[in-house]
């Protein structure tokens, strides 16, 4: 095992010192080799350095996934700022409200953001005294007529939306024009356990936190993936998932250029583009959530899921490792998925890894080779766990009794290791809530995941504490019954929410995305039934089922917005739409 406790920069410099010539990036079709990523790095801190920034400076920045947006982000990292991962495709008005809190706690000294994106920072510069870089995501494309009129559009956007600065102060592509071979700049010093990034919780749930990662925690994310992934210099990794502002894009993107990989950056990250991607790139490896992965297959009028009929025999022959992440994998759909994957000529097995952006992205992972096909794999080797008998999910992590469970029986998973986060930027209680130190010094995180061990030592995941409640006398594990629904076939997507009640704890309600809106409600609800019965109890029964002709609400980040939802049920109780008095009936007469 390598020496991890570096910076970044220097991490993947040691790693990279003799495959110069290889390829580093790809963009469209230009080729960057490590040599040439070096050198960008290095003309990039220079200017960097010259506009001020400092070792320790707290800078924001967001980038889409272009050649820019790596060198931005390790030119930080060899001057020693701290970056601020900012999602640069939110662009509504709750976006720019949330953006706006965001850079009052963490208070960066500049912002340097895709032009797109600067109407989110451009209304709280003065106020909050920072300064602002801009730079076009088409700096490094292609010159070909189909670049030129797309360049076209985004430019008339720019200029209707505002999202300009007439001042080439503030433009890269004219900053780059500068010669900036007589500054000199003192390298970042490394500290373990000093901040290096702080990075964003995706906020599903309404809660929208930074989380301070250390300089050493992605280093520490790719030691451990190399124990379960076999990398080899010139593979080529789909660049996909945004690295900005994702820890899973940033874990991935690192893991890539610290095993001198090719990154394929591509801007296409929406899944009706991931399998055209894949093909175009030649990938021999990538990760996406779920709803990228399920292009490979396709719904049946009876509810299975087969192989899409839209795949191309053969395409896919240099594929051989597909993960999801981002948020549990529906399992009706994995054997399709493969199926889709085995047409297309690949040897890859959809696996699936756990993690979050409190762990730097992935602690335990399923590489789709020597491990089972329906668990999430094991731990990464540079990760400790414990699984533990779960606790009030509001508990101080410090004061929580931690009674380990015995090996198939179901409990809440601690982490610890160099991949866990510091804490919380600025916010104590959240910190104190899930964060404390072991008796043997270790950081350890409460996952608020719920977790089994099976006889190979491998791990099942079960759901996420935050969405377990209790319905008269039962756990409801909101996820397994999620699963449990979409096995009907009327039903295209569903979430779970709780509706509180002072006698029976909490009932649950089905949000239903309908596969046809010219489905017999009535008929689907017997079928609902008799489904939910026939695999757990009354208990788990709704007590309120809302329909949806159109898929349900979703973040950037791709996962569903079950925020959305919790307030949608605030509103209706507020409303009066919500009545779970025969729900309650049915939870009483049981207890």
């Amino acid at each position: 095992m390598g020496n991890y406790f570096k910076t970044q920069y220097d991490y993947m410099l040691e790693k990279n010192k003799n495959h110069m010539n290889e390829t580093a990036l790809s963009f469209g079709d230009r080729k960057i080799t490590y040599e040439e990523l070096h050198d960008k790095v290095d003309k990039y801190a220079r200017l960097l350095y010259k506009r001020g920034i400092r070792e320790g400076d707290r800078i924001g920045l967001s980038t889409y996934n272009t050649p820019e947006g790596v060198y931005l982000l390790y030119a930080l990292k060899i001057l020693g700022a701290i970056d601020i991962g900012f999602n640069p495709l939110e662009q509504s008005k709750s976006s720019r409200i949330i953006t706006k809190k965001d850079l009052e706690n963490t208070r960066p000294k500049m912002v340097i953001t895709v032009d797109r994106n600067f109407s989110n920072f451009k209304n709280w510069e003065k106020a909050l005294d920072f300064s602002t870089i801009l730079f076009s995501p088409f700096e490094s494309a292609p010159n070909t007529p189909e670049t030129r009129k797309f360049k076209a559009l985004y430019n008339t956007d720019l200029l209707l939306k505002g999202n300009f600065k007439l001042s080439g102060k503030n433009n890269l592509g004219s900053l780059l024009k500068e010669d900036y071979s007589d500054v000199t700049y003192p390298r970042g010093r490394f500290v373990k356990d000093a901040v290096g990034d702080i990075m964003f919780t995706g906020g599903s749930t309404g809660n929208h936190k930074g989380v301070d990662l250390a300089e050493q925690s992605f280093n520490a994310v790719v030691e451990g993936m190399n124990s379960l992934y076999h990398a080899e210099p010139g593979m080529i990794h789909l660049g996909n998932i945004p690295f900005c502002s994702m820890a899973f894009g940033r874990s991935i993107l690192h893991f890539a250029l610290c095993n001198n990989m090719e990154y394929a950056l591509t801007l296409k990250a929406m899944p009706s583009d991931f399998i055209p991607e894949l093909i175009r790139t030649h990938a021999n490896a990538a990760v996406g959530g779920p709803v990228h992965w399920i292009t490979f297959a396709e719904e049946t009028s009876d509810g299975k899921y087969v192989r899409s009929s839209q795949l191309k025999e053969g395409s896919l022959t240099e594929l051989h490792y597909a993960t999801s992440g981002g948020e549990a994998r529906k399992l009706i759909t994995v054997d399709a998925i493969n199926d889709g994957l085995r047409y297309c000529g690949s040897d890859a097995v959809y696996s699936d890894a756990l993690g979050s952006t409190e762990t730097s992205a992935a602690i335990i992972a399923n590489n789709g080779k020597e491990h089972h096909k329906n668990t999430i794999g094991k731990p990464l080797s540079t990760v400790g766990i414990r699984v533990i008998k779960p606790c009030d999910e509001k508990a101080i992590a410090s004061e929580i009794p931690k009674e380990d469970v015995k090996p198939g029986e179901d409990g809440e998973l601690i982490a610890y290791g160099d991949t866990i986060m510091l804490g919380y930027h600025n916010n104590k209680e959240e910190t104190d809530r899930v964060l404390y130190y072991d008796e043997n010094g270790n950081r350890c995180l409460r996952m608020l995941d719920i977790v089994r061990q099976d006889e190979y030592g491998e791990y099942e995941y079960v759901g996420r504490t935050k969405r377990i409640f209790v319905s008269g006398c039962d756990n409801i594990y909101s996820e397994k019954l999620e699963e449990t629904l979409m096995t009907i076939p009327e039903i295209k997507e569903v979430v779970v929410t709780p509706i509180s009640d002072a006698m029976v704890q909490h009932v649950p309600r089905y949000h239903i995305s309908l596969a046809n809106p010219d489905t017999d409600i009535k008929e689907l609800e017997k079928k609902i039934e008799t489904v939910v019965l026939a695999n757990h109890n009354i208990n788990w029964l709704p007590g309120s089922i809302v329909y949806y002709d159109k898929p349900l609400e979703r973040m950037s980040n791709s996962k569903i917005n079950i925020g959305y939802y919790k307030e949608k049920d605030a509103k209706d109780l507020e409303d009066g739409k919500i009545d779970i008095s025969k729900a309650k009936e049915l939870r009483l007469k049981a207890i």
